[in-house]
């Protein structure tokens, strides 16, 4: 991982450029206000790995700088902000909750694009969110196409497959979620130019496109 080239630590947070788009990966368990504790290995130290957040506010500050040769700015992470499971009233809690309070600003702030993430067994995508507020500016009716969104696009993407099978799904939903999956197994591809990204989640079984959805930035960048 380019932790040294980017300024990162340890790998656990870093980021790189890959044709138009800016990946800053960060690190929802250690080094934020009231990060996880290490349950599985009670005995060895989990965090205090360097400032976090102020590295964060430096990447995005200068991908955001930079959008004129890199335009769109995705982070990724391990756990969600955005899941209707950790979610009661449209309003991220427990774990969640934490992390909002520790990334979101800065991802409104500095006009993140996509907020990639995993941890609980499914699929995921929602409307563009600011603040627990869907943020519809721009989507379709049919929600397939996001047209220079005013807010990041949060997609959580975690049912590739694993030994625990799916995670228990909600029973509700949320105002701010479009699609979701909680039957399938199944990865997400990407593809991007400088003004268009289209999104796809395939089903592991046949490779039936599940979700499909397209993402337009043209003119100003997101948010301007």
């Amino acid at each position: 991982m380019p932790s040294e080239e980017s300024g990162g630590t340890l790998n656990m947070w870093h980021s790189f450029d890959h044709g138009p788009i800016h990946f800053t990966s960060i690190s929802s368990e250690t080094d934020y206000p009231s990060a996880p504790s290490n349950t599985f290995t009670v005995w060895t130290d989990n965090g205090n790995f360097g400032d976090q957040l102020s590295w964060v506010e430096a990447d995005l500050k200068k991908a955001d700088a930079n959008r004129a040769s890199v335009p769109w700015l995705f982070v990724g992470m391990h756990r969600p902000i955005y899941s209707v499971l950790n979610s009661e009233n449209d309003v991220p809690n427990e774990q969640a909750a934490y992390i909002q309070a520790a990334f979101e600003a800065l991802f409104l702030k500095y006009k993140v694009d996509v907020v990639l993430t995993g941890h609980k067994h499914y699929y995921e995508r929602h409307f563009p969110i600011a603040k627990n507020k869907a943020v519809k500016d721009g989507v379709s009716k049919d929600s397939k196409v996001y047209d220079n969104p005013q807010a990041p696009v949060h997609i959580l993407t975690g049912g590739a497959g694993q030994s625990e099978g799916m995670s228990k799904p909600p029973t509700v939903t949320a105002s701010w979620n479009a699609v979701s999956d909680y039957k399938h197994f199944g990865y997400s591809t990407l593809e991007a130019n400088r003004t268009t990204l289209v999104w796809k989640y395939i089903l592991s079984a046949d490779q039936t496109v599940q979700d499909e959805f397209v993402m337009y930035k043209t003119g100003a960048v997101q948010g301007e």
